[in-house]
């Protein structure tokens, strides 16, 4: 009689058994529902979930597939960025404290064939202290002539992105301090 039954019903359990895990999962669901500002079912006030001294204010939730895209991206911009400080390494004019300095206008040409996002880049090397130019942000041809210089050698660039692999959302590289 046992062979009559499918194998996957014969092991999943008796009625009342999958009857709780499916009560406990709408239950997960409902209580998530309710946090879920964006849901209809919401059941919080602002006060009590968007207080804005929460660690966890404008964050995805732990272990949700927003926070691993979030974490993937800034892995992906940290290698941007060390590709970017490599670029300057290598085609700048090598300086005696193992820096290098080029002119925007060079990396520009050089850098476009490969991305278009040298002047993000660049703003995000700055933020980290990894390289230094004049300015807010740089623009193709009035700004040609500025000097973009690494403040480090580019061994120390390396091992200092290639050694922060702990990523967090929105943030690729965590400076020292």
């Amino acid at each position: 009689m046992s062979d009559s039954i499918p194998f996957s019903l014969r092991h999943c359990g008796s009625l009342q058994e999958r009857q709780q895990q499916f009560a406990e999962s709408a239950a997960k669901h409902t209580a998530k529902m309710a946090k879920n500002p964006f849901s209809g079912d919401c059941k919080a006030t602002a006060a009590s979930t968007l207080a804005k001294d929460d660690p966890n204010y404008g964050r995805p939730v732990a272990g949700s597939k927003t926070e691993r895209r979030g974490k993937n991206a800034a892995k992906h911009v940290n290698a941007e960025v060390v590709f970017l400080c490599d670029m300057i390494h290598q085609e700048g004019i090598p300086l005696p404290d193992g820096t290098a300095v080029i002119a925007f206008g060079e990396l520009f040409q050089i850098y476009t064939r490969i991305s278009n996002k040298l002047v993000g880049m660049l703003l995000r090397a700055r933020k980290y202290s990894l390289l230094t130019f004049e300015g807010e942000t740089l623009f193709q041809r009035r700004d040609d002539h500025v000097p973009i210089k690494l403040l480090k050698p580019i061994q120390e660039i390396r091992a200092e992105l290639n050694e922060d692999q702990d990523f967090d959302v929105g943030v690729c590289h965590k400076a020292p301090r």
